[in-house]
């Protein structure tokens, strides 16, 4: 190492230590009159010379928020000044509605008003790329992050820039699970949805189907659905195939766990069928819809498609409509699998408000938190004493609601087939044709335990 990263390093680690003990002071960690660790603990703590300790708490001393004791050591000063942190949030746009946010943020400020956290929706579109871009710069403090997103950072060997938690048993135990790697965690979650069936009530009704409605078999719900379709009316099923939040289920409910890529092939090629089968199913399913993620839930709202494949947290795009909906566990074809999906909260190790971003990461799984979501979105709280509230509710709530604690064993993430991203996204290149019938199936077949071989 040259003096002059050395010196880079050592700088770094002192901003981290000067941020650290500032952010416990301003919101409150640290109490007026609390004595700091001795100068040689906070050398371990932090890996830096007593003198460069020294430094940093001169710092702290020349700012009002610590006193020195002569012979005895470093106490919070008893009167603090009026200072400010400044939190920039960038997270995916959607949480505005999903989590209400604007509302999480103003309740954060009153909890603690000397911190004050700037939002920034982000769009998904090469969210990565543009969340890593502004990690490096020191431009986010506290970032929005999904279980795909925190895939990308952990493949792409960017971990180096998400502080790692301590291990929250107050969540569910898989909601950490999925937001760890080689034993640390990065992420702390705060909200959760299985993959599920949405359906219209009235539809149902009027088609003669049962209500709680619950296909046995991918088969029956299509010869449900093409009893639901209205033709220049509605259909009677539809979801957006390509998402990575969709299409991998049926990989998973067809998922061989053998190592040998021809028999993988064939289980994939089970799921794939299903969807070739879904897709061209007569009278069912929109075929020249392209759409989005929100496109399933926009036609649903319009009462254009009766039964759609969807989420808890998508499911807030229906509130406020006069919609009678409510869910359904997928059909299974071998298993019961469901895909998790999950967000959480990343605070940035460049951030020099590292304290402060981790009390506002933290409070996105305070009770008060997790009860707002509980009761104003239709997503589910990471809490599990929030998820399973059961209460008077102010506002529309599908009557299957706690349908999810059921799911709990058979959730999975999209990794769990056990394809790599890049094979997964060569596997849906190809599906492409094969779906489109421009591939037939034992060419596809070779094409999928080729993707297999090649790692």
């Amino acid at each position: 190492m040259t003096d002059t990263s050395s010196r880079k390093t050592f700088r770094l680690r002192l901003d981290h230590m000067i941020g650290t003990l500032r952010g416990d002071i301003i919101t409150g960690k640290r109490k007026p009159g609390e004595f700091l660790p001795t100068e040689r603990e906070m050398s371990k703590q932090f890996n830096l010379s007593n003198k460069l300790i020294r430094l940093g708490l001169e710092k702290l001393v020349e700012e009002r928020l610590i006193e020195k004791i002569a012979r005895i050591g470093n106490r919070v000063a008893e009167s603090l000044p009026e200072l400010t942190v400044s939190l920039k949030f960038g997270y995916p746009s959607a949480l505005d509605r999903e989590a209400e946010m604007a509302e999480l943020i103003r309740r954060f400020h009153l909890k603690y008003p000397s911190v004050h956290v700037q939002p920034i929706p982000i769009g998904i579109e090469k969210y990565y790329d543009t969340v890593k871009e502004y990690m490096e710069s020191g431009m986010l403090d506290v970032v929005g992050m999904n279980y795909n997103n925190f895939h990308d950072f952990a493949r792409r060997g960017r971990l180096d820039l998400l502080y790692e938690f301590e291990r929250d048993d107050s969540v569910y135990p898989f909601l950490a699970d999925a937001f760890t790697s080689g034993g640390k965690q990065y992420v702390r979650p705060f909200v959760f949805s299985p993959l599920v069936l949405c359906y219209n009530r009235d539809h149902l009704r009027e088609a003669g189907l049962p209500d709680p409605y619950r296909p046995d078999s991918w088969t029956r719900l299509l010869q449900d659905a093409s009893r639901l379709t209205i033709e220049n009316e509605r259909f009677g099923f539809y979801f957006f195939l390509h998402s990575k939040n969709r299409w991998p289920v049926f990989a998973l409910q067809g998922r061989d766990t053998s190592a040998h890529a021809e028999a993988v092939a064939s289980r994939l090629m089970e799921g794939l069928n299903l969807c070739r089968e879904i897709i061209n199913a007569p009278n069912t399913f929109p075929t020249f819809l392209s759409g989005s993620d929100a496109a399933a839930e926009e036609l649903f709202a319009q009462g254009k498609v009766s039964v759609i494949i969807t989420s808890y947290m998508a499911m807030n795009y229906l509130r406020g409509t006069d919609v009678p909906f409510d869910i359904a566990p997928l059909p299974a074809l071998r298993t019961d699998a469901t895909i998790l999906m999950t967000i959480g909260a990343a605070v940035n190790t460049r951030s020099e408000s590292v304290a402060a971003a981790r009390t506002f990461a933290d409070f996105l799984v305070s009770d008060e938190a997790q009860m707002v979501l509980r009761t104003k979105t239709l997503s589910i709280p990471a809490l599990p004493s929030a998820a399973e509230w059961e209460g008077e509710e102010t506002m529309y709530r599908p009557p299957g609601f706690l349908l999810f604690r059921g799911l709990v064993p058979f959730l999975r993430l999209f990794t769990d087939i056990g394809l790599s991203v890049e094979q997964m996204d060569a596997v849906i290149k190809e599906a492409r044709l094969y779906w489109a019938k421009l591939q037939s199936e034992d060419g596809m077949r070779s094409k999928i335990a080729d993707i297999l071989r090649s790692g």
